[in-house]
């Protein structure tokens, strides 16, 4: 999974100031080497590079500084470095300064700087979100949005994230690798991540187009602090109305939302808006419809109870969970053009012999596993009234099944997208 900082690596600190001359030019050499010639122009190099760990230096104390002559220090030759100073002689030669007037050891405080990149809370300038609605609440142990409370049915704890970042591993690996399906413009300037999640898809999109400024929307604040440095996340709810100015972004990206948005046409118009001509919407999302092509599903077992009782859930609650299979149809009404629907086979489990489909498979079983007790348990207690303890019966039939070998289940994936016409425009 990607890790919710981005850890820089460099060379080592000197840790002391009692090494003779050879020893600081081999360390110092050293360092050079490892990190290759920069050009330190780029603040972000340089601080890659040159401090690793952001932790300060051991400064000398008293007895380990090394006792100098205030005469100008000759250099050998131009690859030779001068012999270290103490601190002391460091600022008081040629500088003008009184040392003994300075604080923290000379040095000199900026109030006023700031760096966003290397803030105390590990936040960017792109990234900063409000503590007003980082907040959350926990229901039946596990952990919920706090903004817009109740909004979405499904946990944001640690358990619920792994889990969104393998749905995007096994969305990788049903598409083939591929990031989106839309044949957006070669240098995209904006995207828009509806949903984002982890951040996990709203970041690789980052990194493969530095040209674009790539912006995350979602309802919970749960994404990394460190990210690249084109894309912001912010805390926004898609059924609200949009405020982005109109026809900005190339592309808008919607997946895994079937629990997220009641109205799918009002989003797509939306979208329409935002979307400058010739930009494009995606739409990913499974189409929930277990089925056997052997018989080996049977009409009463516990995965169709299931798959028609989170129907009625979800039903009682605006959403619908068959959405994905309308997709092509509502894109259609929106007024897109060249609209393309996209579908390809997901089994539950490893059964299939065929490679790929046996490693979807496993992903998606994996991950389902994993959902079970958060998707149940907000829908099935909200919705249908069932308690904590009818839940976790009910889950370990239907773990049994899921888990057996003699079940062959297949689902499908659709991905629709399509184009803004390129003699649309709307007004702000």
């Amino acid at each position: 999974m990607e890790p919710e900082q981005r850890r820089s690596s460099g060379s080592g600190v000197v840790s002391g100031w009692d090494k003779s001359r050879e020893d600081v030019e081999s360390q110092e050499l050293a360092s050079h080497s490892a990190c290759g010639t920069k050009d330190l122009s780029s603040s972000q190099e340089y601080k890659q590079d040159f401090f690793p760990s952001q932790r300060p230096p051991v400064l000398p104390d008293e007895d380990s500084a090394i006792s100098v002559s205030s005469e100008k220090r000759p250099m050998d030759d131009q690859n030779s470095f001068p012999a270290p100073m103490t601190l002391p002689e460091f600022y008081s030669e040629g500088s003008g300064v009184d040392v003994s007037q300075q604080p923290h050891g000379g040095i000199e405080v900026d109030d006023a700087w700031t760096d966003p990149g290397f803030e105390s809370d590990g936040s960017s300038f792109l990234s900063q979100i409000s503590s007003s609605i980082d907040a959350y609440y926990w229901e039946n142990g596990r952990r919920y949005h706090g903004y817009k409370e109740g909004r979405y049915p499904l946990p944001n704890d640690e358990l619920e994230l792994d889990r969104e970042d393998m749905k995007h591993q096994e969305m990788m690996l049903i598409t083939d690798g591929q990031l989106h399906m839309a044949p957006i413009i070669q240098n995209p300037q904006r995207i828009l991540d509806v949903g984002t999640g982890t951040g996990i898809w709203a970041m690789e999109m980052a990194d493969k187009f530095p040209s674009a400024a790539v912006v995350g929307t979602d309802l919970s604040p749960v994404q990394p602090k460190w990210v690249p440095p084109n894309l912001s996340f912010e805390i926004d709810d898609v059924e609200a109305a949009w405020t982005y100015m109109p026809n900005t972004f190339d592309l808008i990206h919607v997946r895994f939302m079937f629990l997220a948005v009641k109205d799918f046409p009002r989003m797509l118009r939306q979208a329409m808006i935002a979307l400058k001509p010739g930009g494009y919407i995606e739409l990913s999302e499974l189409a929930v419809d277990p089925r056997s092509h052997d018989n080996t599903l049977p009409q009463d077992s516990q995965i169709l109870l299931w798959i028609r009782l989170l129907r009625e859930a979800s039903t009682r609650m605006g959403y619908d969970m068959t959405i994905a299979q309308s997709f092509k149809r509502l894109v259609l009404d929106a007024g897109f053009e060249e609209v393309t629907e996209d579908i390809r086979e997901v089994p539950w489990g490893g059964w299939p012999k065929d490679r790929r489909l046996k490693t979807i498979g496993i992903f998606h079983k994996e991950q389902l596993k994993q959902g079970l007790q958060g998707i149940v348990m907000g829908l099935f207690t909200r919705s249908l009234g069932w308690t904590q303890a009818e839940v976790e019966v009910f889950l370990i039939k239907l773990r049994e099944e899921i888990n057996s070998r003699d079940i062959h289940v297949t689902d499908h994936a659709h991905i629709v997208y399509g184009r803004k016409p390129l003699g649309a425009t709307h007004m702000a």
